[in-house]
């Protein structure tokens, strides 16, 4: 079930620092602990340009429903969603009524 203009509905991915025997450093990991449907609204025009410039990435804003799961969101975590992978590039901000908006980028194809 889709929630109005929330129609993808997105892997919520926690990051998580591991360590082996020895106290060294793991590679990072960042397993699923949730899905939410959100709203991907795609960058401006300039937005885009500079991103790309910077490091052929796409900027995105995602929208999610403010629950304890999207406040738990930190700049470490990731949303995923059709194969793409979107880092987050600062908390969530309130918006609208009862929502969670996100900047976030992803590597551009």
């Amino acid at each position: 079930m889709t929630a109005g203009p929330r129609d993808k509905l997105v892997t919520l991915q926690r990051y998580t620092a591991t360590e082996d025997d020895y106290g060294e450093d793991q590679p990072m990991i960042w397993p699923e602990f949730g899905r939410e449907w959100a709203r991907i609204i795609w960058g401006r025009r300039s937005e885009r340009r500079e991103a790309a410039q910077m490091q052929a990435q796409q900027a995105a804003t995602i929208q999610v429903l403010d629950n304890s799961s999207t406040r738990s969101l930190r700049a470490q975590d990731r949303f995923a969603w059709n194969g793409m992978i979107f880092d987050i590039a600062a908390p969530g901000v309130p918006v609208n009524r009862g929502e969670l908006e996100f900047v976030v980028t992803a590597a551009a194809s």
